[in-house]
């Protein structure tokens, strides 16, 4: 009886009948072309209803490679972990200075992999306090609906319970935008158009907040 309780609970809080999303994102760059690829985009869509249920997500892995971020954009939901794996012959050390949630793994050698449990929702920006030129982002979000646009033409969410959803599309050069979607039954289209009009690299300080050292000769690391 309580099984049947708890399932006629579910249904009241999620209709059964299921909508999708559709539709092409196009990011503009400041000369009005269009940015070929959306690689480091990311749509999330929140519902102003009734919260969904989250799990933890698996840990996400954050690799340090060629002095660079892999994947430069991850997402993953609050109280999970995420781990930055030294995949370089050099020393690293990831810390992110503010907001969400402020953390610094200190310097750690090639094959180590430092983890963090990121707890509050937000943008967490990533930085190496070796390498100037290295930065990632990390969502933390509280919806189950998000979808990275690398190699996609835009937006295909499936299977979204009707109801009125907050729709926010971001990436680095752009920043967020925000949209109010109604989803019904069938298929909801759209389509959405974003500005470049930031950095590639954000210019930031180090983890002490001053400016970065010279680069160092690193073969002797």
């Amino acid at each position: 009886m309580s099984r049947i309780r708890g399932l006629l609970l579910l249904a009241a809080a999620w209709p059964i009948l299921a909508g999708e999303l559709k539709g092409p994102v196009t990011i503009l760059r400041k000369d009005g072309r269009r940015l070929e690829a959306l690689a480091d985009g990311l749509a999330m869509l929140e519902p102003l209803g009734p919260k969904p249920r989250l799990e933890k997500r698996p840990l996400t892995r954050i690799r340090t490679l060629g002095k660079r971020f892999v994947p430069r954009v991850s997402w993953t939901t609050p109280g999970s972990e995420v781990a930055f794996p030294n995949l370089d012959h050099i020393l690293h050390n990831v810390f992110s200075p503010c907001c969400a949630n402020p953390f610094d793994t200190g310097t750690y050698r090639p094959g180590d992999s430092p983890r963090i449990t990121v707890q509050k929702p937000g943008l967490v920006k990533l930085y190496c306090n070796v390498h100037n030129g290295m930065n990632a982002f990390l969502w933390v979000v509280e919806t189950p609906w998000v979808q990275p646009l690398d190699a996609r033409a835009g937006l295909d969410f499936r299977e979204l319970p009707p109801g009125p959803y907050r729709l926010r599309i971001w990436h680095p050069e752009t920043g967020e935008k925000v949209w109010m979607v109604s989803i019904g039954e069938g298929t909801t289209r759209g389509g959405w158009t974003l500005s470049a009009t930031l950095p590639a690299l954000e210019p930031h300080k180090n983890k002490f907040g001053q400016d970065y050292p010279p680069a160092k000769d690193e073969s002797s690391y």
